[in-house]
């Protein structure tokens, strides 16, 4: 395991990670301020966008809503769906949700638009490259208005087009996801209506702008998240929250992509139209007033078994219940399809490549794509068969190729792979499957080095993880979570412990986790005649909390025994200054 110090350390873990992630403007990272804030009205179409939906509110118009099959999706419909009850409460406004996971104007959506009664359509998040879709919707007398962020392949002869990749934009902000656009556009109507109902709704906004992974390092997106977690207004965003947490004080950016954002998600991939629709009404607080009676189980502390028992719920806590039901059924899909992959994946290259039985498991390739991926301990594809074609996802393992998609595009063989590096979708025609196949046989691991923050010998140093789990919400999205690196670290065999693929070791009070562990791993450090291991662990800090006891854990990327005493280290080079040079 090759390990190398990014770059020395000067004393301050914070200052220094700060210093590793390229941050110049270190006193404004750590207190964003509204100084570089985008005004939106520089925004190309905003202010017609807006006049537009005045206009049509001013009449009385059937509104609808198009609400886009993710996370910043559904958040930033519900930015503009209680933006507009906020000004006009008495508006007749609908929304439409994709069957399945699924973006944009969809044939199936469109026709949904096409066979209503609405008058506008805004859709945030999407569409800017549907072009055929939005003629045809105002060929049909519907006014729209597209909220976006992402590129335009070729601009929209039709409808009014508010995007922030605009070259047309006289400034902009790049970062700005489709909640944050939805913001803006918020912003823009409040200053044209004297009005400010927009900053009532930043939590939303930081739930999209976390969830689509957007650089929260820059000044202005990085305001916005911290003012929404600051006040988290949204009732079911709360009983998420206090859920997990116990608390909405010093929430972070990342317990949003450990709470409420993989269930959304989980609701959109798997959920049924209902659980979907009851997701969509308990963000907008659509049916308030609304009490479930729900059967539990309680159990019995005097007969230590389990009773029934007939609670109350309001609309958040049963769209919770809902939510929670919905991610542990999406996480028994997973398990099945992984056991139904054990006979069909062909694992002879250096990429696996797993077999679904049929598209029914289509929403959730990318979850087993990274199941198969940590399994084999290389990258992974997922794909189904479907009209001549094996669909589905790829994860990439950097370790193997620094991306994944790269490769698959430079084969020449895939119909496309679009998506980030290393998480991307992918289409492969069936006549060219084989020869890719026969092309994974060139795929070999390269040197892989963890490029750590801090390299710490023979000490499991306790106030390191402390410092940083205390600064959590300065790390998420681009701004990558800190790795350090414990060597040398004396391990009592007693304390390494298993249960399913998570491995444990402890010393000095700290967790060392590993998730998903390869197979093997644990028998092969306990099936010894030694009392204690040297390990050498790779890990992002964290902290484990349950009920009143809080424990210090390293989350691990990697481990392995070392009894040598010598460390695979790249060294970081003196900084040069007049002290160090040798004349």
């Amino acid at each position: 395991m090759k390990i190398k110090q990014i770059s020395s350390y000067n004393g301050d873990i914070i200052d220094t990670i700060l210093k590793n992630r390229n941050i110049k403007d270190i006193d404004t990272f750590l207190n964003p301020n509204s100084s570089e804030d985008l005004n939106p009205f520089d925004l190309h179409n905003i202010e017609l966008g807006a006049n537009v939906l005045l206009a049509h509110l001013l009449i009385n118009d059937h509104i609808g809503i198009l609400v886009d099959a993710d996370a910043d999706g559904f958040s930033s419909a519900s930015i503009i769906y209680q933006y507009i009850k906020k000004i006009e409460p008495d508006s007749h406004v609908s929304y439409f949700l994709h069957d399945r996971k699924a973006h944009g104007l969809t044939d199936e959506i469109s026709q949904k638009i096409a066979d209503s009664s609405i008058d506008l359509i805004i859709i945030p998040d999407a569409a800017s490259n549907d072009v055929d879709e939005l003629q045809r919707l105002y060929y049909m007398g519907i006014d729209i208005i597209v909220l976006d962020h992402h590129e335009v392949d070729k601009m929209p002869t039709h409808g009014i087009l508010i995007n922030n990749q605009l070259d047309e934009n006289k400034s902009t902000n790049k970062n700005l996801v489709g909640a944050g656009m939805a913001y803006k556009f918020c912003q823009a109507l409040d200053r044209i209506l004297d009005t400010h109902y927009a900053d009532d709704l930043l939590d939303l906004v930081a739930i999209g702008q976390i969830g689509d992974t957007s650089d929260i390092s820059e000044n202005e997106v990085r305001n916005l998240v911290f003012r929404g977690l600051e006040t988290i207004n949204n009732p079911l965003v709360k009983v998420a929250v206090m859920d997990v947490f116990g608390s909405l004080e010093g929430i972070a950016p990342k317990d949003l992509s450990f709470s409420i954002i993989p269930m959304i998600n989980a609701v959109v991939r798997v959920g049924t139209e209902d659980e979907k629709d009851l997701l969509f009404r308990a963000l907008n607080k659509i049916g308030d007033g609304r009490v479930w009676n729900v059967e539990k189980r309680k159990k019995n502390k005097k007969t230590g078994k389990f009773d029934k028992i007939l609670v109350e719920q309001d609309l958040y806590e049963y769209a919770f219940d809902m939510m929670k039901k919905v991610k542990g059924r999406q996480n028994s899909m997973i398990k099945k399809s992984l056991e139904k992959l054990r006979s069909s994946t062909y694992n002879e290259g250096g990429i696996s490549i797993a077999l679904l039985d049929s598209s029914d498991e289509a929403a959730i390739t990318g979850l087993v794509a990274n199941k198969v991926a940590k399994k084999y301990q290389k990258p992974a594809l997922v794909l189904y068969y479907k009209d001549k074609k094996y669909i589905g996802s790829g994860r990439g393992d950097e370790k193997v190729l620094s991306s994944l998609k790269d490769w698959c595009n430079e084969t020449g063989l895939v119909e496309f792979a679009q998506g980030h590096a290393n998480a991307f979708g992918i289409s492969i025609p069936e006549d060219n499957f084989e020869e890719f196949k026969k092309r994974t046989h060139e795929v070999e691991q390269n040197e892989f080095v963890y490029e750590v923050d801090l390299i710490v010998k023979e000490n499991v140093d306790r106030s390191l993880i402390e410092d940083v789990t205390d600064n959590k919400h300065l790390f998420g999205g681009k701004v990558q979570e800190p790795l350090l690196a414990f060597v040398g670290i004396k391990i009592n065999k007693n304390f390494i412990r298993q249960k399913g693929s998570m491995l444990t070791f402890y010393e000095n009070g700290v967790e060392f986790v590993m998730y998903g562990a390869p197979e093997g791993l644990y028998e092969s450090l306990k099936n010894n005649f030694d009392r204690q291991i040297t390990m050498d662990f790779v890990g992002t800090p964290s902290v484990n909390v349950y009920g009143n006891k809080r424990t210090l854990q390293l989350v691990l990327v990697d481990c392995e025994r070392n009894e040598s005493g010598q460390y695979d280290f790249i060294e970081v080079p003196d900084e040069i200054t007049a002290e160090t040079i040798i004349f």
